[in-house]
């Protein structure tokens, strides 16, 4: 199954006036937007609320229609279905929304937390899902955030993603950091000096950022 919405609006900040602007109405604490399509064959219908959901109804069976998600069925019938409906996440996310660094809504305001206290912003050495956070001075990383499957930390199979950064610890409290939600042994690094810890809102901005100031002083001593 393939998000579509995700290739338009994963590292999109939305204006919520501009959706207003661009017909969207506001019930039940969701943004709503209808438009219908290909001779009104089909609708669109785009909710946005802590996270945004998109859908397509066949309105000859008034019914979802799946094949658009399946990646393997790419007939001329469905992929002209697919690519009207793109084109109108693309007119969506280019009208209603401004550019962010990374997916999750706390990866952003921890990145916008690093630079206004150290004049730092993250680069992208790998790709752009990976952001490390540099020493002006010396180059050397003190933070990553990542892009991640919730597998990838916690090896249970769900294949759901999030944002991590990764960040130093004092040794001596590693055991006791690792009992605490949302913080787990790092991902792709040394597990008795550093921490993953998902930012998803499970882990105040504050204290991440006491994390983030403690690194930052110890490696910069180095």
């Amino acid at each position: 199954m393939i998000h579509i919405e995700d290739e338009f609006f994963l590292k999109k900040k939305f204006n919520f006036e501009k959706l207003k602007e661009f017909g969207f109405s506001f019930e039940n604490n969701t943004y709503v937007y209808t438009e219908y399509f290909l001779d009104s064959n089909f609708k669109a219908i785009i909710e946005i609320s802590d996270v945004l959901k998109g859908k397509v109804i066949d309105n000859n069976s008034d019914e979802e229609y799946i094949p658009l998600c399946i990646e393997s069925f790419d007939g001329e019938y469905v992929c002209k279905v697919r690519e009207a409906y793109k084109s109108i996440l693309k007119r969506i996310a280019d009208t209603c929304c401004t550019n962010v660094f990374f997916a999750f809504e706390q990866a952003n305001r921890i990145t916008n937390q690093i630079y206004e206290t150290y004049g730092i912003k993250p680069d992208f050495p790998w790709n752009d899902d990976n952001g490390v956070f540099r020493h002006l001075d010396t180059r050397k990383w003190f933070s990553l955030i990542m892009y991640v499957s919730i597998d990838a930390l916690l090896k249970n199979g769900d294949g759901h993603m999030l944002n991590i950064i990764n960040v130093k610890i004092d040794t001596s409290k590693r055991d006791e950091l690792c009992e605490i939600k949302g913080i787990y042994p790092a991902f792709h690094m040394n597990h008795k000096m550093w921490v993953s810890i998902a930012l998803d809102e499970t882990i105040s901005d504050d204290k991440i950022m006491k994390l983030i100031q403690y690194i930052r002083k110890l490696i910069h001593q180095c």
